[in-house]
């Protein structure tokens, strides 16, 4: 199922209408790209695969186009974007898993065998281990044209 950016683009004119001349609006969300599964251990760490975070691509596709028309439409000028990773951290894969079946259950793809994996190199390395999961985010500031 598509999602339709009119209504995106919508509020994003709304946005607009309520700013105040050369005010600011603020894009910050996750970008739908394959995110690492790792497992911080004292010494290092060790990747246990890669998580599928395309559930939601439809979303980002509509954003970035709601985003583009209000860009061609004149009403804002993109001051600047850029990319970073943010970390989510968990004691163990257990409760991982617990947190993504409560939050993210249709955000991410997370098969069998990574989850195997993450179980089996969790175990592997005993001293201060954490289970990671980096998502890329896009953080994009944009000014309300007169």
């Amino acid at each position: 199922m598509g999602i339709d950016p009119e209504g995106m683009v919508y509020a994003l004119k709304e946005a607009w209408r309520v700013l105040r001349p050369r005010g600011l609006m603020i894009d910050l969300r996750p970008i739908c790209l394959d995110a690492s599964l790792d497992i911080l251990y004292k010494e290092g760490k060790e990747t246990a695969r890669i998580v599928d975070m395309s559930p939601e691509i439809d979303l980002e596709i509509a954003a970035d186009q709601a985003i583009e028309k209000v860009l061609e439409d004149g009403c804002y000028k993109e001051l600047a974007a850029e990319r970073f990773d943010i970390a989510y951290y968990w004691n163990t894969v257990k409760g991982m898993m617990a947190d993504i079946r409560n939050r993210w259950i249709e955000d991410v793809i997370i098969e069998e065998s990574v989850i195997q994996r993450a179980y089996t190199l969790f175990g592997r390395y005993r001293s201060h281990n954490k289970v990671r999961l980096l998502i890329q985010m896009r953080l994009a500031s944009y000014e309300k044209r007169i």
